[in-house]
């Protein structure tokens, strides 16, 4: 009897935690969410990159908006016109937020993410694993995911998901990325390297 309610009550435990995972994808659904990219090709690619891993494991509709510049994506991103884009460490510290410079990538980027999160209510996400220095900083200047902390909260599934592509872009993979899409465009670029790396 015994063997029979612990056999029960395991079972009962396995399809809970089965919902609590399955939940958060599904409750994607319905909402377009929208992705900033804020101009060139390597931009256009990791906008192209966000919006096909949230379309193909969550099945919601993801559109990229273009924007003139990164203080125009944090702008919309504060008025709710886009739900999230890839930003540049170096960029939000100096740009952005005005701050002093800071040299260890780490350290900054532990900086920028607590003071979006304080001050801004937006969320850094895992760095994706190069730094742009074309960006005209002599700063370290790492990209990552930036989205807004409602979207978090309304989608749980997302920064999970999102943090995924966290590392696995280093320098040379995004050089050739960028000399792929060149040729062959964005979106399949983008959708043949999700697929290579087994994460759609």
């Amino acid at each position: 009897m015994n063997q029979l309610r612990s056999l029960i009550a395991k079972t009962i435990l396995l399809l809970m935690t089965a919902l609590l995972f399955a939940l958060p994808a599904s409750a994607c659904v319905g909402k377009t969410l929208v992705v900033g990219a804020t101009g060139g090709i390597q931009q256009e690619l990791l906008a192209n990159m966000l919006a096909q891993l949230i379309t193909e494991r969550t099945g919601t509709s993801v559109k990229v908006v273009l924007q003139n510049s990164s203080s125009e994506a944090h702008d919309a991103l504060l008025k709710d016109d886009i739900d999230m884009y890839v930003e540049y460490t170096g960029v939000g510290q100096l740009q952005i937020l005005g701050a002093e410079p800071v040299q260890d990538a780490e350290q900054l980027y532990q900086q920028v993410k607590k003071r979006y999160n304080e001050e801004l209510n937006l969320v850094w996400l895992k760095p994706l694993g190069f730094e742009a220095q074309g960006t005209g900083l002599d700063i370290p200047a790492q990209a990552a995911p930036v989205v807004r902390k409602d979207v978090l909260k309304k989608f749980p599934a997302l920064a999970r998901l999102i943090n995924k592509l966290g590392g696995k872009i280093n320098a040379t993979t995004i050089a050739q990325l960028e000399t792929d899409a060149n040729r062959q465009g964005a979106k399949d670029v983008a959708r043949h390297f999700l697929k290579q790396n087994r994460l759609i």
